[in-house]
């Protein structure tokens, strides 16, 4: 862990170098003392030298980005005063520098002797141990991916004269360089192909083209089967188009071309699918041309899949080791607590799977001991581990500081990489450094899914609407596997991640992060050892405990505290994690704390932040939810110019949004967005340039939203242009006393001007007064849920029943809705009925009478045809409705009519 973390370091020191022309030092010099430095620790286990490189190499790191930023932020300012401290900066960085490549140079020349050499020769022999045993694992045959072979083998044999595009994409040890082989090996497939293997894992830089075209050799008139096994270096759409054309010299262009590409890397495989077209479940297919791409993800196989084998392997084993048949016998006599280890284990990955079962084998642990992880552990760091690139390396590691079995919030997960600065030398100095790093982020995560975490499909399944979750569509929960998450503590054994599940931890000065797996108070505070020892501590993080709930007014962390905090770590902490404390004042000291780009303050009692908290230029997370006591936000919340995610849901007594929210234009999560009487449109106009916004909004208080005569304001498009928001809520809050005619039309207007991204998946609206919906509804064909709560005037809705992606759609508290649907909006742009309705709830509808405003359909009238649960509640006159023949899950009538489960009924009766 120590020398992933210097040698990211370097990485984005490196980096920075080559593009500044800023600091009066010898910058050859500097780069020399890093590469080599580099070279230096990878193979040196000294750790008191380790812990003086990175301590160096951190400090060097901090300083640089600190100067990147000044440099961005500065570019716009041309003021005498930014100047001059532009130069101050600047002199007062050469000299740090400097000193700086000092102690590089002199830590060059103290490198340990000896002990280098050592590492050296036991890492590879403990590799080769491993990588002998674990080759073992390709005699089995393989196991659970017969759909998947069918599908490829399929596409490979039935061309129709396009050139064909495989990518399979998954974890290390899934089974892909398998899969492709044994898809190679089929008797029809070589019958139509000449097959040719060329590993290129070696391809650390770029795609060479021509290298790879020069290994290929004729195919005697069969068709060409190209494996390129185990790709992990980005490629272009345009490589692919290059490389095909290069094989055409060599075999003709009347020949068959097809490539299959095994790659780790989901960042590989969305770039080859980058303009997919249709995607199935785990598989994309595009039709590109003359030119089809299949990409494959492959998951992890289920638990039956599993335990085969775990059999298998065992039989292998015993096999080739007729001496141990006699403790063989015995541990396969207690298959109940092997096949508990496979399943708390496993994970569904051959690679876990097959290292579970050999040092099972070996140690004898069939009867369920734990005497067998150690050395699964080990196999893992060099088969899997030490293989990973730097960066996904400090990723892995940094969730040990998660309890054991604790769900993972993915979106949480990538801000706090974010926020490390993880991701950030792998992304390209003419990137959208915004963008790239949430795709990072996110690839990350695919490339550990499922050997290292696994979705927890019930969960999500809770927190989700229709494969939508609440917060953002690639927002998922997960849950780290158990070996794994003993992995990631081993490799941070040093103490740079420690989780203090007491108060008697032992804390060393090179700790850089810290989590507390047990609940602080007023008695239980952070340990004093934290504040005088751990003096580069970079980040505190508190899981969520929802076992242990605060009460209301309960104070867990005292003024006092939040200040030492601030002063001991001002200068290195970059993530904060201080919810649901009951904090009720933060101290303005938190301006000292300079670096920080993750807090946390959500769940507490504050009333007001401190002004001083945007000075924080470096923020990229505020996290604020559910501090329902919270007044307003600081004026100058334009000054935060690094904000990317700012989480105020449920901050129910804030009244307006600071007036230059426009600005941060960075800003890619804003939970809540509260209307104001005192601006005009009520300050909607604030959203029109926040265009990077996704995930979740909701507009609350609409009802203050009021439009100026003499201007068309109602004709501005504040949400049209934002097409990664997801799930949209517009929340009108009347009060019934004030209630006029007025709000009828003063709703519609501002209804029409809040139209979406027709790419919405989900919207709510609650509260509305106006007669009758916006038309735009009709356009929005990506709409998976809508919902209609307690809008009392409407009388119909638009025309939905077109919508090719609807699965929930619920209706509650609607007084004076007469019906759902014109007759003329029926079948007049849809074939089918709504084609993919699951849900369907309507409640307290005391006046609806029929589906549609007049029943014209007699025998003839229309289903669903997907429909799974069907509630109604306190609907009496609803009489006439759409059938449901095709119902397998739920049905709820309480206080309603019920012919319309007759003639369901009657119906499926004469159909049968």
């Amino acid at each position: 862990m120590d020398v992933a973390m210097i040698s990211h370091s370097i990485s984005n020191i490196l980096q920075w170098m080559n593009s500044t022309k800023h600091l009066t030092i010898d910058i050859n010099q500097l780069e020399t003392n890093l590469k080599q430095i580099n070279e230096k620790v990878q193979n040196q286990s000294n750790s008191e030298w380790l812990q003086k490189v990175k301590d160096v190499v951190i400090d060097l790191n901090d300083l640089i980005e600190d100067l990147r930023y000044k440099e961005n932020s500065s570019s716009s300012s041309k003021s005498l005063i930014r100047s001059g401290l532009n130069v101050r900066n600047r002199f007062k960085a050469t000299h740090q520098v400097k000193k700086a490549t000092e102690e590089l140079k002199r830590l060059i020349e103290e490198v340990p002797k000896g002990e280098q050499q050592e590492v050296v020769r036991s890492n590879a022999n403990e590799r080769r141990k491993f990588a002998i045993a674990y080759a073992e694992f390709e005699k089995i045959t393989m196991i659970g991916r017969e759909n998947e072979k069918k599908e490829i083998i399929d596409q490979l044999l039935n061309m129709n004269n396009s050139d064909v595009v495989i990518v399979i994409a998954g974890v290390p040890g899934i089974g892909k360089t398998k899969l492709a082989s044994l898809v190679c090996e089929d008797e029809k497939v070589k019958a139509k192909f000449g097959f040719q293997k060329i590993g290129i894992n070696d391809l650390r830089e770029n795609f060479d083209v021509e290298s790879i075209a020069k290994r290929v050799t004729t195919t005697k008139g069969k068709g060409l089967l190209l494996l390129l096994d185990d790709l992990r270096v980005e490629i272009q759409r345009g490589d692919l188009e290059m490389l095909q054309k290069e094989l055409t010299k060599v075999i003709g262009s009347h020949t068959d071309t097809a490539i299959v590409i095994t790659t780790r890397s989901n960042m590989v495989a969305n770039t080859i699918a980058a303009e997919h077209v249709t995607t199935c479940g785990n598989q994309v297919a595009i039709n590109i041309a003359a030119r089809t791409i299949v990409v494959l993800k492959l998951q992890g196989l289920n638990q039956e899949e599993s335990w085969s084998l775990f059999q298998c392997v065992n039989e292998l084993i015993t096999s080739t080791k007729k001496e141990e048949q006699t403790s063989t016998n015995e541990s396969e006599s207690k298959p109940e607590p092997e096949r508990e280890i496979v399943r708390h284990y496993g994970g569904g990955v051959p690679l876990l799977i097959v290292i579970i079962a050999m040092v099972i084998k070996k140690n004898h642990s069939g009867c369920g001991g734990d005497d067998w992880i150690p050395e699964a552990l080990q196999m893992l760091k060099f088969i899997y581990y030490d293989d990973l690139p730097t960066y996904q390396k400090l990723c892995f590691a940094y969730c040990s500081l998660f309890p054991e079995d604790y769900l993972i919030d993915s979106e949480r997960l990538i801000q706090l990489w974010t926020a490390e600065g993880f991701l950030l030398s792998t992304i390209s100095s003419n990137s959208d450094t915004l963008i790239a790093e949430q795709q990072f982020g996110q690839a990350c995560l695919n490339d550990f899914d499922p050997l290292v975490f696994h979705q927890v499909e019930e969960e999500n399944n809770h927190h989700q609407y229709c494969g939508v979750v609440r917060n953002n569509m690639n927002n998922y929960l997960y849950r780290m596997n158990r070996l794994m998450h003993k992995l990631a503590r081993q490799v941070t054994a040093r103490g740079e991640n420690i989780t203090m599940d007491s108060m008697v931890e032992t804390v060393h000065g090179g700790m850089l992060r810290v989590s507390f797996n047990f609940s602080l108070d007023l008695s239980c505070e952070i340990p004093d050892s934290v504040f005088e020892k751990a003096k580069k501590l970079r980040t505190i993080l508190l899981p969520y405990n929802t076992n242990n709930p605060r009460l209301p007014h309960e104070v867990k962390m005292t003024t006092s505290t939040c200040d030492k905090i601030f002063n001991t770590f001002k200068y290195s902490l970059r993530v904060l994690d201080l919810h649901d404390l009951g904090i009720k004042t933060v101290p303005s000291s938190i301006e000292e704390v300079k670096y920080l780009r993750y807090l946390d303050l959500s769940h507490n009692n504050m009333e007001k932040l401190p002004s001083c908290i945007t000075t924080l230029i470096h923020l990229q997370t505020l996290k604020l939810s559910q501090c329902h006591v919270l007044k307003e936000l600081p004026k100058d919340m334009e000054d935060l110019s690094s904000l990317n995610h700012l989480d105020i849901e449920g901050c129910l007594d804030l009244t307006h949004l600071p007036s230059g929210i426009n600005k941060l234009t960075s800003l890619q999560t804003l939970s809540l967005f509260v209307a104001s009487k005192k601006q005009v449109t009520g300050g909607l106009r604030s959203l029109t340039d926040l265009n990077n916004l996704r995930g979740q909004l909701e507009i609350s208080h609409l009802e203050q939203v009021k439009f100026s005569p003499s201007k068309e304001a109602a004709k501005d498009e504040f949400l049209k242009n934002k097409q990664h928001l997801e799930f949209l809520t517009l929340r009108w809050d009347h009060d019934e006393e004030d209630e006029d005619e007025s709000d009828v039309d003063k709703d519609k207007k501002s209804l029409e001007c809040l139209q979406p991204h027709p790419k919405l998946r989900v919207l709510l609206i609650v509260g509305y007064n106006g007669t009758t919906l916006s038309n735009w509804l009709d356009s929005l064909q990506c709409l998976v849920k809508f919902t209609l709560n307690d809008c009392p005037k409407c009388k119909f809705l638009p025309p939905m029943d077109h919508l090719p992606h609807l699965k929930v759609l619920q209706l509650r508290r609607l007084d004076s809705l007469e019906f759902i649907a014109k007759n003329n909006q029926v079948g007049s742009s849809a074939p089918i009925f709504f084609p993919s309705l699951k849900e369907l709830t309507i409640a307290d509808c005391p006046k609806l009478k029929s589906w549609w405003e007049k029943d014209i359909w007699g025998n003839d009238r229309p289903s669903f045809n997907c429909i799974s649960k069907l509630n109604i509640q306190f609907c009496p006159q609803l009489a006439c409705m759409p059938l449901y023949p095709g119902l397998d899950e739920e049905l709820v009538l309480v206080e309603s009519n019920v012919r319309s489960m007759r003639d369901t009924m009657h119906y499926a009766d004469n159909t049968e």
